[in-house]
């Protein structure tokens, strides 16, 4: 753990990045806000847009969500990420997820303890926003639009991929804390494809838990290519298979072209 923060600590200070009121510029990590309209008050995200980009090629988007204490600052410089996204040509963004504990909505709307009380839907909608701004934005194939979940980010990932299953063309977790009942079932209208990286002596989501996933996605039918880190634990595995990671988002692609995402 002191690594862990020591680490990222180091990458704030190192990693260049410029804000929201700069004009947009390429091969640099952005800081922005937007004004949530539902609350009145303004939520960061995070972006990286590849050195080529010209503003009329499409190019693939990656939406980055973090894990549970963790934010939009943190997932965008988890080591190695910035780089694939340059070396495969992809635009990477992370929302926040309105806060560092919302779950993306994965728990439903409304949670008992929860502040606010309808953080659920405050965490999804965020992050429905910051895609549609990105699509208005930039020019993005809708063909090839993915997520990346870290543990609470994978759990997410699963519940948005669910819930807007004609959105991504795949999705890639690593140690997904999808800790909710029916999870294979949840996933039956979907048809894209799911990778799955699990360390085998993860303390925070237990190996047995994601074998069991696996399973019960497999039992669906579906594609899931999963990837077990033998002495992996929690943190470490998350940043370590990037070229797997982007060469599994780039061998698929959606059929038709996602519609601009609506909250449901």
């Amino acid at each position: 753990m002191r690594y862990f923060l020591f680490a990222f600590l180091c990458s704030l200070v190192l990693c260049p990045a410029i804000y929201a009121s700069d004009p947009v510029q390429t091969g640099v990590i952005i800081h922005r806000k937007y004004k949530m309209e539902q609350v009145e008050r303004e939520i960061p995200y995070t972006l990286y847009v590849p050195k080529n980009y010209d503003g009329k090629k499409e190019l693939p988007v990656v939406f980055a969500l973090h894990g549970l204490f963790s934010n939009c600052y943190q997932i965008i410089r988890y080591p190695g990420i910035v780089p694939a996204a340059e070396k495969h040509n992809f635009i990477l963004v992370a929302p926040m997820g309105y806060n560092n504990q919302g779950w993306y909505g994965m728990y439903g709307k409304e949670k008992s303890g929860d502040k606010p009380k309808n953080l659920g839907e405050l965490s999804e909608r965020d992050v429905i926003n910051v895609m549609t701004i990105i699509r208005k934005e930039f020019k993005v194939d809708a063909q090839r639009i993915y997520l990346y979940g870290h543990s609470m980010g994978g759990g997410g990932s699963f519940h948005l991929l669910s819930k807007y299953p004609d959105q991504f063309a795949a999705i890639a977790t690593v140690a997904p804390a999808f800790f909710v009942s029916g999870r294979g079932q949840r996933l039956k209208d979907s048809t894209s494809p799911i990778m799955i990286i699990q360390g085998t002596k993860d303390v925070l989501v237990n190996i047995t838990v994601t074998r069991s996933l696996v399973k019960e996605i497999e039992q669906l039918e579906k594609d899931v290519r999963y990837i077990e880190v033998d002495g992996g634990g929690h943190l470490k595995p998350a940043w370590s298979y990037w070229n797997e990671i982007f060469n599994f988002y780039k061998t698929a692609k959606r059929s038709e072209k996602a519609p601009l995402p609506a909250f449901k």
